[in-house]
């Protein structure tokens, strides 16, 4: 039979099962009575193993109670029908008591599974609800029962162990109350069974004659047993038990009700009686209150307990890293201002250090937030291990730690540099990451406090930050001591970054142009586009400045997309008249540019909205953009000689210089740095280093252009050694459209630029 149809069928049979147990209420003592009665049974324990091995492995210990209720009524039949009186104790007894701890066990283990409260919260509800169930079952039935002289011990003792079983099962039941929500498929027919034996037996110890009626509570309660089983399964089909819910330390009202319920017990049946004319012995109330009152007293040290563990814990969360065990931030600036206030004491003055991981995002990308977790907890480690334990680390967030160096009166004034360049030497080290090993790198900016006491915690965490940028914009694995001119740099890279987007539209950016000669005749061959920023409030702010915020906000992939529209527009209009024929533009692009997928398409469409030959526009890079994805920037430089557009190396000799890079990339010209140009005849050493760039350029075939030539001697040098194209102060600084245009229209003869031209040779 498919498993998906067994609890269908088994539905089926327990509700025939149970008609058959109501039905023997019909039927006058007889043999076919008791034969059914058995039947029932022994079909209720088939079922609850049928719904074992349907899958509900945890039913075992429920098919195991009915199986041995259903063994003590058929024995128990046997011996009736062989001659044994009614009420007499048997054999069968001890099946039937064996059934309910059986029973008992299975709903233990289901509430250890539903629940992970502690073990006194366990004892505390099933104490409470088994003493106020025996006080009663005492008062009513069992006492008198326990004291029948006239019965022999053994039976006594049998007769008493169902109500104690009974009180043990129901307070069992009322725990589980307690975790319905994770069992509630099977809950309610446990709690039915219970009430059915303990009604049962209730009933059999008072002595009424109500046979039948007894036996069919007995049969409910093993139905509902095995009922149980299969309401559990159909729930969870895979047969997995519940899940255990999550301990809350918490007494609810329900809980503190059901404790606290036997208290008023014993008082009400004193009650109850007196109003009667009846006498109760006082001493089980007696005890059954002390017992209560000795369990609500554990329970209410244990609270404390838990309470003070709560607080704690939540102490330590909320100053305290949970992965590394660190303290936090909180934690960190509450250290640095008592650090403070203890400098204005003694005259020290406390060092901080902010760190911040080079390359720890790739770990995560490449390995997982499992593994960076891993890796953030052995650099908390390295960190301890070579501070001083005086001296305070904390996880700030993310990647970012800091540590407080507590002054010393016998510390050097170098020590925290000193200390500094250790960490990030000792943070490079290699890292074994569940059989990877992995390398990061760390920037630290420091500042120590002033000595004067002035300094404030958000200060020094302010400043300390400046300088950690600092260290990172530097090229990151580095030390940065805080400066005050750092403050003012940042906040001034603060507003660069929140002005540029709109200075474009705001008109406060503009192109001008640098005129490029001929160092032979000192004629116009063309111009370099360079871009300028007139802030309203700052002033012209350089491109030195802006361009590098411009890179890091992703801004410069418009901006000089717009420079390339204005160059190349400018370029063609000069071309179209005859003095500017020939003319070329040079304009600069970005790492970021180079970056940008649709750079390519972007210059075509430039191109052919401007008219301007893709001949007479050169594109500059400097060496760093070139190696930043070298292969990336191989297949754009491809793609932009295929337009037939020039390229040039920028500032050639100050970068990552390499013959290999000359060889791989599509290049036409060489620009020679300032920096070299402006040495000649200053410095003897720089004219060799540019003699070379001018012979690797013969020895390539590729075109040179020297920056920044500002004096005749310079000019005259670079024209010595082969070089034919310049541009500098020396011939003209960068100039507005409306000059630019003047200029090509000077052209000829008469080219004022024409004034630095050598000397004829004599």
């Amino acid at each position: 039979m498919p498993r998906s149809a067994s609890p269908t069928v088994a539905r089926r049979v327990l509700v025939g099962l149970a008609v058959v147990a109501l039905g023997r209420l019909l039927l006058p003592e007889s043999l076919l009575s008791d034969v059914a009665y058995g039947v029932v049974a022994l079909a209720a324990s088939a079922a609850a193993w049928w719904a074992v091995a349907a899958g509900w492995r945890a039913g075992t210990w429920v098919a195991s109670a009915a199986t041995l209720a259903a063994l003590g009524d058929v024995l128990w039949q046997l011996l009736v029908w062989g001659g044994m009186p009614p009420g007499a104790v048997s054999p069968a007894d001890a099946l039937y008591l064996t059934a309910y701890l059986a029973g008992g066990v299975g709903v233990r283990r289901l509430l250890a599974r539903a629940s992970r409260a502690s073990r006194l919260d366990r004892l505390v509800d099933t104490a409470a609800v088994f003493l106020v169930v025996v006080y009663l079952e005492w008062v009513l039935v069992l006492g008198d029962a326990v004291a029948d002289d006239r019965t022999s011990v053994t039976t006594r003792l049998v007769l008493a162990a169902y109500p104690v079983l009974d009180a043990w099962l129901l307070a069992l039941v009322v725990r589980l109350w307690f975790v319905r929500s994770a069992v509630r498929a099977e809950a309610r027919w446990i709690a039915l069974a219970a009430v059915a034996w303990f009604v049962s037996d209730l009933d059999y110890l008072v002595g009424r004659d109500l046979a039948s009626v007894l036996d069919v509570g007995w049969s409910v309660g093993s139905l509902a047993l095995a009922a149980s089983s299969w309401a559990a399964l159909a729930a969870r089909p895979d047969g997995t038990p519940t899940a255990a819910t999550a301990p809350t330390h918490l007494v609810t009202r329900t809980q503190l009700a059901v404790a606290l319920l036997p208290l008023a017990a014993p008082g009400v049946v004193q009650l109850v009686a007196t109003t009667r004319g009846q006498q109760v012995d006082p001493l089980p109330g007696l005890l059954v209150t002390g017992a209560v009152l000795l369990l609500a007293f554990l329970r209410g040290a244990r609270q404390l307990e838990l309470q003070a563990e709560l607080r704690d814990a939540l102490q330590t969360r909320a100053f305290h890293d949970v992965l590394t065990g660190l303290p936090n931030r909180a934690l960190f600036d509450d250290r640095v201002a008592h650090a403070l206030a203890r400098s204005t004491r003694s005259g020290g003055a406390p060092v901080v250090l902010s760190l911040d991981l080079d390359g720890f995002k790739a770990v995560n990308d490449t390995l997982g937030h499992p593994a960076g977790d891993q890796l953030l907890r052995q650099v908390a480690a390295r960190l301890l291990a070579r501070v001083r334990p005086a001296d305070t680390v904390a996880r700030l967030g993310g990647d970012e730690f800091a540590v407080l160096l507590e002054p010393h009166r016998d510390d050097d004034p170098g020590q925290p540099v000193a200390l500094a360049e250790r960490l990030v030497e000792a943070l490079g080290h290699p890292y074994e990451l569940d059989g990877r090993t992995v390398r990061v790198g760390v920037s630290i900016g420091l500042v120590r406090a002033e000595r004067d006491g002035s300094s404030t915690s958000a200060a020094l965490l302010r400043d300390v930050d400046t300088a950690l940028y600092r260290a990172k914009d530097a090229g990151k694995g580095r030390v940065a001591v805080f400066e005050p001119t750092m403050r003012s740099e940042l906040l001034l890279h603060t507003r660069l970054v929140d002005d540029l987007p709109a200075a474009r539209a705001a008109g406060q950016l503009r192109v001008v142009y640098q005129p490029v000669v001929d160092l032979d005749d000192g004629g116009l061959q063309g111009f370099e586009a360079l871009l300028r920023w007139a802030h309203p409030d700052l002033g012209t702010v350089l491109p030195s400045v802006f361009v590098p915020v411009a890179e890091e906000t992703g801004d410069i992939v418009a901006i000089g997309r717009w420079v390339l529209r204005e160059a190349c527009t400018a370029a063609a209009g000069w071309r179209r008249q005859p003095a500017g024929a020939g003319l070329t533009v040079s304009v600069n692009l970005s790492v970021r540019q180079l970056q940008d997928p649709a750079l390519v398409d972007d210059v075509a469409a430039v191109l052919a909205a401007t008219g301007l030959s893709a001949g007479a526009l050169c594109l500059e890079l400097t060496e760093t953009a070139l190696v930043v994805d070298a292969e990336h920037a191989a297949l754009v430089l491809r793609g932009l000689r295929g337009l037939g557009v020039r390229i040039a190396v920028d500032d050639f000799g100050t970068g990552y210089s390499s013959m290999s890079h000359l060889r791989r990339f599509p290049v036409d010209v060489l620009k020679i740095d300032r920096s070299f140009v402006a040495a000649l005849g200053a410095d003897r050493s720089a004219a060799p280093v540019v003699d070379g760039l001018l012979e690797l350029a013969r020895v390539m075939h590729l075109d040179v252009v020297a920056e920044g030539v500002e004096s005749a001697d310079q000019r005259d040098h670079l024209l010595a050694e082969g070089c034919r194209s310049a541009q500098g102060w020396l011939f003209s600084p960068a100039l507005e459209r409306s000059d630019a245009d003047r200029r090509v229209a000077a052209r000829g003869a008469d080219d004022p630029l024409a004034a630095g031209r050598p000397a004829p040779a004599p």
